[in-house]
């Protein structure tokens, strides 16, 4: 009787192990990534997920700008991207034109903040310095490796942005803001997994 105690026991402890580890897994990102300005400071880290057959794309970034770039600056970002186009141009090749999507930024540090500090008078800034709404594009490339890697692909890509701070300066300052001056490139990499 102990003996078949303990099997069941040992049996229900794998079974509760193996259940664990498929629920781990789900919280698994889909890829990670590294980014190049853009929005993301200086160098940004990331991980995320693909959802919808591959269609839409969140992700999660840190981004850091060292002193001698202008910082220290750390800044937090997430983003939703939507992919309506894909080109296969052959099976371990693939071209994305254009996805479009929405970032929000969070900016540490003590000279960017969330609520209006006392020695500003009310109503003094509109915007909030520490968060930034984006509209951003990225165009892509990538390149699909066999299943046996254990990496799915490895996809390089450039990204266009601008924030809702700039877009209204662009547009109630016409003319004196240059479209460099309002978007912001970056480049990067997405290992997926």
């Amino acid at each position: 009787m102990t003996r078949s105690c303990t099997l069941a026991a040992l049996l229900a402890m794998g079974a509760a192990s193996l259940s664990h580890a498929q629920s781990v897994g789900k919280f698994v990102p889909d890829f990670a990534q590294i980014q190049y300005a853009g929005s993301n400071g200086w160098l940004g880290i990331g991980a995320g997920y693909e959802l919808l057959h591959r269609r839409l794309r969140t992700q999660a970034q840190y981004g850091y700008v060292p002193p001698e770039r202008g910082g220290p600056l750390h800044m937090l970002s997430v983003a939703l991207f939507y992919r309506p186009l894909r080109v296969n141009s052959n099976k371990t090749l693939q071209i994305n034109p254009l996805d479009i999507g929405f970032k929000g930024s969070y900016q540490f540090g003590r000279d960017y903040f969330f609520n209006l500090p006392s020695r500003y008078p009310p109503n003094y800034y509109w915007w909030k310095p520490a968060f930034r709404l984006h509209l951003a594009t990225e165009s892509s490339v990538t390149y699909k490796l066999p299943k046996t890697a254990g990496i799915r692909s490895v996809t390089a890509y450039l990204e266009f942005n601008t924030n809702d701070l700039y877009l209204i300066s662009y547009v109630l300052n016409a003319g004196s803001l240059r479209i460099g001056e309002v978007v912001k490139a970056g480049i990067g990499v997405r290992v997926g997994f």
